[in-house]
């Protein structure tokens, strides 16, 4: 029947979207990986500077960017509010393509279930045409349940990529704000 090829074409087509989101998927992971790498974040000296009252940043790093940009405030309220500013901007830069892990986290392996039933469905009629061997019914069952594995293998890496990441924005934020709380204080 038509309706088997349909069905049969689309788990098929269902296999090849969860590759491709795959390959999004680990494109996003690396491009997080380079960035938070390359994010150039300085050690103890940043505190002790602030401390000492020195104020003008010679290294080029994320922090120091933020401080130099808060610098020409005066008051401690224009301080927090350019801050606040500041930080959600840089967050953007920080959480980019985390949204797009944590929805292939949450929906492949649905999209992969979605295959797996159309696959047995597949199986199903085979067997109610009387058309299919025991080993070509084997076989369709074998690959829904493929989809199914293939879903949880774009989705595992990328909740795990997700929160890992997540960990590090939000980390890299409050360190900056205890900068700038530090700042404010040795300011005044």
């Amino acid at each position: 029947m038509l309706w088997l090829v349909v069905v049969e074409w689309i788990a098929r087509a269902i296999l090849l979207l969860l590759v491709g989101l795959s390959f999004w998927s680990i494109t996003i992971i690396i491009d997080r990986r380079r960035y938070f790498k390359n994010l150039n974040l300085p050690d103890g000296d940043v505190k002790k500077n602030i401390r000492n009252k020195q104020f003008t940043f010679k290294e080029h790093h994320f922090y120091s960017d933020m401080l130099s940009e808060m610098a020409t405030f005066k008051t401690s309220d224009q301080i927090d509010k350019a801050f606040d500013a500041i930080a959600v901007e840089k967050k953007k830069e920080l959480e980019k393509g985390l949204p797009i892990l944590a929805t292939l986290g949450s929906t492949t392996p649905f999209v992969g279930l979605l295959g797996t039933i159309l696959g047995i469905i597949v199986s199903f009629g085979e067997l109610s045409q009387g058309t299919g061997s025991t080993n070509s019914v084997m076989f369709s069952l074998a690959e829904a349940l493929i989809l199914t594995a293939v879903g949880l293998i774009v989705a595992i890496p990328a909740v795990v990529a997700y929160n890992f990441y997540g960990r590090k924005v939000k980390s890299v934020i409050s360190e900056a704000a205890s900068l700038k709380d530090l700042y404010i204080a040795y300011k005044d």
